[in-house]
This record gives C-alpha cells, sequence and structure tokens, in this order.
C-alpha cells in the first residue's frame, strides 16, 4: 500500500478520535489500536503513542478520554517488546498522572483499566523503589 494513503487514511482516522460519542471513541481507539499493532512492531507510526500521552492532558475531555481508551487498547495489543523503555514509561506516566481524585471520574476509570493492560511494560519500572511507589 503506498505510503501517502496509508498516512491519509491514518490521519482521517485520528481526526475523528476526538469525536463527543463515545461510541465513535471507542471504535476509533479499537481501529487505532489495530493498526498500531501492525505498524509499531515494524518500527512504523513511531509518534503515534508520544501524541496519545501528551493528549492524555488535553483541556478537551474527549481528546483526553480518547487518548486514553486508545492507549489501553494499544496496551492490551502490543507485546513489551515492540516498544522502548521510554515509550512504555511516557504509557505508564501518561495513566497514572489522569488517576485523581480531583475533576471528572472518567479518565480516572479508563486509566486504571489501561493501567491493567500496561502491567506487562512496567517491570523495568517496578526494578526503582521510586517509581513503584509512584505506580502503587
Amino acid at each position: 500500500m503506498d505510503t501517502e494513503f496509508k498516512n491519509n487514511i491514518k490521519m482521517a482516522i485520528l481526526a475523528t478520535l476526538a469525536s463527543s460519542k463515545v461510541l465513535v471513541r471507542n471504535q476509533i481507539a479499537n481501529i487505532l489500536a489495530a493498526i498500531a499493532s501492525i505498524e509499531i512492531p515494524r518500527k512504523e507510526w513511531d509518534d503515534l503513542i508520544p501524541n496519545l500521552c501528551n493528549n492524555s492532558t488535553n483541556e478537551d475531555i474527549n481528546v483526553r478520554l480518547a487518548s486514553l481508551t486508545t492507549l489501553g487498547y494499544i496496551c492490551e495489543e502490543l507485546y513489551p517488546e515492540d516498544l522502548s523503555d521510554e515509550v512504555k514509561n511516557n504509557i505508564i506516566l501518561a495513566l497514572t498522572n489522569n488517576i485523581t481524585d480531583e475533576g471528572p471520574i472518567e479518565p480516572s476509570k479508563l486509566s486504571i483499566k489501561a493501567l491493567l493492560y500496561s502491567i506487562p511494560y512496567t517491570s523495568p519500572n517496578f526494578k526503582v523503589q521510586q517509581e513503584r511507589d509512584f505506580i502503587m
């Protein structure tokens, strides 16, 4: 498949991710995770996860929820060896920073659910007491 065509499809899917409709966000997150499960192990679309991690702090709640949902699905799909330690740390940080008792509860719920799927990524973090304490 032509690279430009693939990139156009991915950008169109990403543009739909911030939908105000929960069903649409969830379906788009699933599609993104499916694409990521193919492309990330091939070292393609390397900026997807960092962008989702950055969007996990976005002021727009729909963007935030969509990003957290997508991260959860990606964690479910990818193997730890598919990601660098830096990317794994960014995922863990994005998820743990959204677990809070302030503001809406939905980001916390999505982060906790995604954190369950990110456990295989955390083994390096659990070797450092400060990081282990932060996650716990």
